[in-house]
C-alpha cells in the first residue's frame, strides 16, 4: 500500500494532530477519503474525518481544544448516520472527530458501525505514524451512505488485493 501524493494543507494539519493523539493514546484512525488516500487509492480529500469513539472524541475536544468549532455532541448527519461528533478547524481545513458511530436501518433501528479497531493499519507518510481505518471498515461506511463510485473503488482494490469484501 502506497498512499498517493497527499495535498500539502492536509499534511500540515496531519504534522499538527499525529504527535499530540498518538503521544496521548487517544484510540483514534484516520477514515473517510483522506483513509482511501493513505491506501492508495486515487482519492484527493478535502477534509480530514477521524473514526474514535466517544471517550476519544471528548479526549480529542481537549487536546486540540485551540482549533474546537463544535463541542462534542450527538450529530446526526447525512444518509441516516449518526455519531459523537466533535468539529475542529486546523489551517482552514475541516476535522471531523466521530465517536460512537450508528447507522439507521430501514426499518428505522439503529445498529452500531462495524468497530474501526479492527485490521485498523498503520501507514507512515512524510515521517508521521498514521492510524488508518481498514478497508473493509471503509466498504461497509460507503455502502451505508450509499457512494457507490467508492463503493466500487474499494472493492475493486481489495479483489485486487485477493481479499475478500
Amino acid at each position: 500500500m502506497t498512499p498517493l501524493l497527499l495535498p500539502e494543507r492536509i499534511v500540515q494539519v496531519l504534522r499538527v494532530i499525529c504527535p499530540i493523539l498518538n503521544d496521548a493514546r487517544v484510540e483514534w484512525a484516520v477514515s473517510g477519503s483522506l483513509a482511501l488516500a493513505l491506501h492508495g487509492l486515487p482519492v484527493v480529500p478535502k477534509d480530514i474525518d477521524l473514526q474514535t469513539d466517544r471517550v476519544g472524541a471528548e479526549q480529542l475536544a481537549q487536546l486540540l481544544a485551540e482549533y474546537l468549532v463544535y463541542p462534542p455532541g450527538m450529530h446526526l448527519g447525512v444518509r441516516l448516520v449518526r455519531s459523537y461528533l466533535a468539529q475542529f478547524k486546523i489551517h482552514d481545513i475541516v476535522v471531523e472527530a466521530m465517536g460512537y458511530m450508528e447507522f439507521q436501518t430501514p426499518n428505522g433501528r439503529w445498529n452500531p458501525a462495524p468497530d474501526f479497531r479492527h485490521k485498523r493499519t498503520t501507514v507512515d507518510y512524510l515521517g508521521l505514524s498514521i492510524p488508518v481505518v481498514s478497508l473493509e471498515f471503509l466498504l461497509a461506511f460507503y455502502i451505508q451512505l450509499e457512494r457507490p463510485g467508492r463503493v466500487a473503488l474499494i472493492e475493486a482494490r481489495l479483489k485486487s488485493s485477493g481479499e475478500s469484501s
